[in-house]
């Protein structure tokens, strides 16, 4: 009896590890998706920013070279906050406990979320912006 109920534990011990190990895989995975999702905007970024110094340049009206600088230093604000998340993100976790890693991983989540939901404001207003502004 006692030996199946060592087992027992040992198993249910086992299992909890494994268990924990896939959830912060699992969530580490879902931050680098979404990381993914947010780097392969980083071409529309540049595209608008050049499209929008074109804009500045060509000073149309003081309204919408105004607006134009505007729309540019929201795009490099959000770009900027990206690139300091991706200095900063740690994907190893050494030296966490399960506990910190799921916390930290969670924290991270919500931070690469907001800047994808940003950067994605940033870019359809910018977008919208020059399709309206540009010279035809």
């Amino acid at each position: 009896m006692k030996k199946l109920f060592a087992a027992a534990i040992l198993s249910a011990t086992l299992f909890s590890c494994a268990d924990k190990q896939q959830q912060e895989k699992d969530l580490l995975n879902e931050v680098i998706a979404i990381h993914d999702r947010v780097m392969e905007k980083d071409e529309l970024v540049m595209i608008n920013k050049m499209q929008l110094d074109t804009l500045i340049k060509d000073s149309v009206s003081a309204d919408v070279t105004t607006k134009a600088i505007s729309l540019r230093g929201n795009l490099d604000t959000v770009d900027s906050r990206m690139e300091k998340w991706m200095h900063n993100f740690d994907a190893e976790n050494k030296g966490k406990s399960h506990d910190e890693i799921i916390t930290y991983l969670t924290d991270q989540k919500k931070q690469i979320s907001a800047l994808d939901s940003n950067l994605n404001i940033a870019v359809k207003t910018a977008d919208t912006f020059i399709k309206q502004n540009k010279k035809k």
